[in-house]
């Protein structure tokens, strides 16, 4: 296998972990809450306290992504994450497990902008979308895993073995990772102590118009998935009452079944578009954005099971569309210099706003429903679509031939 895409293999097993040791704890939402007496609120927290401090610690995770080997950067935030999802199969109540959702959302940061960054120097724009694309659907795998065998675990032997079984495998695959990356070309770990990436150039990303169209999309679109992923098992469980494994997998399985569909179609259609037009990312997000909008509001209002799941698998599709080609447009419009920086530009914004899914989700379970935050998001995904719009026809041409200048 070419070096190129045994990278995005290597880094494709990371990502499958880093998902499902974050996803985990909401399929156990029931029995964390049986057995720490914790409110609806706190339940919330957990997901919420993570995408906070995740996205708090991203604009020192890009900056070091740029500036340090990106080799130790990935494998140490690996073995960081893993270490703390292994320590949660220890805690002893609410704060104990909230402390240590905040130390996974500050070693998972770490991963993400090295990795995009070093794909990224590895394959060229005519390939960057499907390698990416490729690449997320550990995003989707990780998700179903780590809600479905959570769920399993939980029922046949006792939540806590769910943190121990996958913190174990996160540490024993930091070896062979190390291993591989110490033999990847050297094109495509650029970054390192001659990189002028600080934190004056991070936030300076932000005078370009294109990666701020960017920014608010991939709020939105993180918004809504983090939504699913937090609260669609609770809200099966609650509506459909479906035991926990059971609720894990039909809220894991089907979303992500779509999304991975999804990310591949969407990743070979932009290749393909690129080809004929440089914005053709921006264009396959905004019917992206058109159709997922929809699918949310009929996921939240599924009067049956049948049908939940044809709008999980909508959902997943369309959102899919956006997963794959989110970050190949942000690189699109920045300088190749700083895409680490880049990507913690998106997660600055991206986790802040997101993290509010799952605390507005745990406040609405008890009043309103979590179906009524799922309609107010799918109104903010036709929002998305009309940002996207603006910024195709204002800003795209002027902010893409500044980046290959500049690149």
């Amino acid at each position: 296998m070419r070096a190129e895409w045994a990278l995005v293999v290597y880094l494709w097993f990371c990502y499958v972990l880093n998902h499902a040791d974050r996803q985990v704890v909401y399929t156990l939402f029931p029995a964390l809450q049986s057995e720490f007496q914790l409110s609806n609120t706190v339940l919330g927290l957990t997901g919420a306290l993570f995408l906070w401090i995740y996205g708090l610690s991203s604009p020192f995770s890009g900056i070091l992504g740029d500036r340090l080997p990106r080799t130790k950067v990935v494998t140490g935030s690996l073995v960081l994450w893993s270490f703390f999802t292994l320590l949660t199969g220890f805690a002893f109540n609410g704060t104990s497990l909230l402390v240590l959702r905040g130390f996974l959302g500050i070693s998972e940061s770490l991963f993400i902008p090295a990795a995009f960054a070093m794909m990224a120097g590895a394959h060229r724009p005519e390939s960057r979308s499907k390698a990416i694309a490729i690449f997320a659907t550990s995003q989707t795998v990780g998700v179903a895993i780590g809600g479905s065998l959570s769920g399993w675990l939980a029922e046949h032997l006792h939540w806590r073995v769910a943190f121990w079984v996958l913190g174990s495998t996160g540490i024993l695959f930091a070896m062979p990772l190390w291993r591989f990356l110490g033999h990847v070309p050297a094109s495509f770990l650029r970054g390192g102590p001659e990189s002028k990436a600080d934190f004056r150039s991070f936030f300076g990303l932000l005078r370009i118009p294109s990666l701020c169209v960017v920014t608010l999309y991939v709020s939105i679109a993180t918004f809504g998935l983090f939504l699913v992923y937090t609260w669609l098992p609770t809200l099966y469980h609650d509506k459909f009452s479906l035991g926990l494994a059971r609720a894990g997998v039909e809220a894991s399985v089907y979303p992500q079944f779509g999304s991975i569909a999804g990310l591949l179609v969407g990743g070979v259609l932009a290749d393909w578009g690129y080809r004929k037009t440089p914005a053709a990312r921006f264009w396959i997000i905004l019917t992206a954005f058109c159709t997922a909008g929809p699918s949310i509001y009929l996921l939240g209002h599924a009067a049956t099971l049948e049908a939940a799941r044809v709008a999980a698998i909508a959902f997943g599709f369309f959102t899919g569309f956006i997963s794959a080609n989110q970050v190949a447009s942000a690189f699109d419009v920045v300088p190749a210099s700083h895409r680490a920086s880049t990507i913690g530009v998106l997660n600055l914004l991206g986790a802040a706003v997101s993290g509010f899914a799952p605390f507005l989700g745990g406040l609405a379970r008890s009043t309103i429903g979590v179906d009524r935050v799922m309609v107010f998001t799918s109104g903010m995904y036709l929002v998305a679509a009309v940002i996207v719009l603006v910024g195709i026809l204002r800003f795209f041409r002027r902010d893409h031939a500044h980046a290959l200048a500049a690149s």
